[in-house]
């Protein structure tokens, strides 16, 4: 059975990064600036597998207090991070209460397990070119092209794998963001939501994007008392139960009797 492809993320800090007239500024003319630079920091990590947002589960009173039990930070020196990135314009919090790091999209990297495996054995195994040198002449030409050529091979195979991955995470993404937007109950449903949604082929998944877009129009319209939406269908339930099935389309808005609570 083949493994599963691991991707990993990292951050591609730019050589300018502590010239930014906001970082700068913040180090000189703030007491304990370089730690809200180092929060700063650990929170572009944090939102790096959500493609820079870190979502507000709704555990705590707000995201600062999922932030500081996550980073294991002071609650003020957060709260002031926060506030000054925010006026910075390097910051946002959504409507939802997520906080989402708008430097994020330019600077995110990402490789296969594959590719890591291959550049630490590179590191691992290199050699000064006089001992490269020595080596290849013992090898002949024939022999190299052949390897060459399957890596350009296996390289072009984890490329395509890769990218599958790639697809499949901002479809969740999408997914999850239209539950998460519409009901904040949702932010604690995500690890079970993805694990349902993998299991899903691939026609599914785009239904299962389809499907939940028309449910929040619908349910909107049918249950125009509920403000909070709570007693929706959360993002587990709509995938686990496949009701993704039954709002392919629009479906006419009718009075229910009586309502299922999905919590």
């Amino acid at each position: 059975m083949a493994s599963k492809t691991k991707i990993y993320f990292w951050i591609k800090l730019d050589e300018n990064f502590f010239k930014n007239l906001a970082i700068k500024n913040l180090r000189k003319t703030v007491s304990g600036g370089d730690t809200l630079v180092i929060i700063y920091q650990q929170m572009l990590l944090s939102s790096l597998p959500n493609n820079g947002v870190i979502y507000y589960e709704g555990t705590l009173q707000d995201i600062a207090q999922e932030i500081v039990l996550n980073l294991d930070e002071k609650l003020d020196d957060v709260r002031l991070a926060i506030d000054y990135f925010q006026k910075a314009g390097l910051l946002q919090i959504g409507d939802d209460g997520s906080a989402e790091m708008l430097q994020v999209p330019m600077l995110i990297g990402q490789e296969t397990n594959w590719n890591k495996y291959k550049r630490d054995k590179k590191l691992e195994n290199f050699q000064p070119i006089s001992n490269q040198l020595l080596t290849s002449s013992n090898q002949a030409p024939t022999e190299i092209e052949k390897e060459i050529e399957l890596e350009i091979e296996l390289e072009k195979e984890k490329e395509k794998e890769i990218e599958r991955e790639t697809n499949i995470d901002e479809k969740f993404a999408r997914y999850f963001s239209i539950f998460h937007q519409f009901a904040r109950k949702n932010g604690n449903k995500r690890a079970m939501a993805l694990q349902e949604f993998m299991t899903l082929p691939p026609f599914q998944k785009d239904e299962a994007i389809i499907g939940a877009e028309n449910y929040v129009k619908f349910y909107v319209l049918d249950n125009p008392d509920d403000k909070s939406h709570q007693y929706s269908v959360n993002a587990y339930e709509f995938i686990k139960n496949a009701l993704f099935g039954d709002y392919q389309e629009m479906p006419e808005v009718k009075k229910v009797a009586k309502k299922k609570k999905w919590i």
